[in-house]
Parts: structure tokens; C-alpha cells; sequence
């Protein structure tokens, strides 16, 4: 009984699958066209007007001054816990 029921299963599936199969082609042919529009379309991408951004050092700021904001930075950083306990104190 279990093998009857194991085969006719499997012809089901079999049959589904030849079947979804069948259709193959014409989804095929489908994607084969819009990948053929999107070439098309990316082919004139160079003539877009798109912004450039011209990166330059910046004359104001150095490494010392980095430096020394960020040791200052952490000389004077407390933590979300440090506050918590000074809320939780008064």
C-alpha cells in the first residue's frame, strides 16, 4: 500500500514537472527580452548629466587638532551608565 501510494506520487510530480517544464521556454524568452531592453538602456548611461564631487583636503583642520578634540573628547566622555547612576543619585 505505502509503495502504491509512493509511486503514484512520484508520477504526480513527474508530471507537474514535465509539464511546468513546457513552459520554460516562453518564460525564457521573456527574460531574455527585458535583459536585452536593460542592455539597450545602459548603453546610453555616459550621456547622463550626473553631479561629480570634487573631494579636497581641508585647510582648517590637521591631525594635531584631531587629535588633541578627541583627547579632550575623552577626557570628558561619560558613559550612558555613569549618567544613569548620577540621575538615579539625586
Amino acid at each position: 500500500m505505502k509503495a502504491s501510494k509512493f509511486i503514484a506520487t512520484a508520477v504526480v510530480f513527474v508530471a507537474a514537472g514535465s509539464a511546468f517544464a513546457a513552459d520554460a521556454p516562453l518564460a525564457n524568452a521573456a527574460v531574455t527580452a527585458a535583459a536585452a531592453t536593460a542592455a539597450a538602456n545602459s548603453a546610453n548611461a555616459d550621456k547622463l548629466n550626473l553631479p561629480t564631487v570634487t573631494i579636497t583636503k581641508a585647510s582648517a583642520t590637521d591631525r594635531a587638532t584631531v587629535k588633541a578634540e578627541a583627547e579632550a573628547f575623552v577626557k570628558n566622555h561619560k558613559t550612558m551608565l555613569a549618567v544613569q547612576l548620577e540621575q538615579y543619585k539625586n
